[in-house]
């Protein structure tokens, strides 16, 4: 396959399976695609393991997980790689905005349609990713550019490269299953898959109780002072049993 340097306008001749490659005239680090080569940019990590792990920590500790997953979940090592993104630098009402589309299948939610971090930008080179893993992108940038157009409309595209940006891997076990999640080294957001998260059944009942409770009394107690006391009455008890329901499920 034959293609042209986006930087300096060499011929390449580039074997149909090959996606990331250096430039053998100008050095300039390559993505292949369909129509031709985009520029293959990474961005440097400014959050440490140590720091990723906390941002795990406290996303398990927030509302949306089981009580005191943070202290029981035994999490792993953060282990760095280089995770593709195409970046489409798009025009529409707002202004101008760079939006990323994953470049290579996963679990982890949240990965469409993700604002640029802003951080240290470099061309890719061994030298940035010091032997971390770099994914190769799976994903051609045209069923990513489907993907924008599905989710924002008839934008324009003014610009289109690949993005590795740094994530951390961590994977963590709670009750003798296994989870995954990544945190982003640039930003420290955290990406998840699927994670122990909060039954809704006893916040249902929580709720059928007091209904059942003040329905009954309004029903009940005609007279309005008696009513308002008996619900002074009952009412804590009922915020108890809502309490230790969040501190429990």
């Amino acid at each position: 396959m034959e293609l042209r340097c986006s930087q300096c306008g060499a011929t390449l001749e580039v074997a149909p399976d090959v996606r990331l490659l250096a430039c053998p005239y100008c050095g300039t680090a390559l993505a292949v695609s369909a129509t031709g080569t985009l520029f293959d940019e990474v961005m440097r990590p400014t959050v440490g393991a140590g720091e990723a792990t906390a941002h795990l920590r406290r996303f398990l500790a927030g509302p949306r997980t089981v009580a005191n997953l943070d202290r029981q979940a035994r999490i792993g090592d953060p282990v760095l790689e280089y995770f593709p993104f195409w970046a489409f630098t798009i025009r529409d009402g707002t202004g101008e905005r760079t939006v990323l589309m994953p470049a290579a299948p996963s679990s982890l939610q949240g990965l469409q349609g993700l604002a640029l971090p802003a951080g240290e930008t470099r061309t890719m080179s061994p030298d940035v990713t010091k032997g971390a893993p770099v994914v190769e992108p799976e994903i051609p940038v045209e069923t990513a550019e489907g993907w924008l157009h599905d989710r924002y409309g008839d934008v324009s595209v003014q610009r289109r490269v690949l993005y590795h940006l740094p994530l951390y891997r961590i994977a963590y076990e709670w009750r003798g299953r296994r989870y995954a999640a990544a945190v982003d080294a640039v930003s420290g957001r955290v990406f998840h898959a699927d994670y122990p998260a909060k039954s809704e059944a006893p916040y249902l009942l929580v709720a059928a109780l007091a209904l059942l409770v003040f329905g009954l009394e309004g029903l009940v107690v005609s007279n309005l002072l008696a009513k308002a006391l008996l619900y002074l009455v009952s009412a804590p008890p009922i915020l108890l049993v809502a309490w230790l329901t969040v501190r429990r499920v």
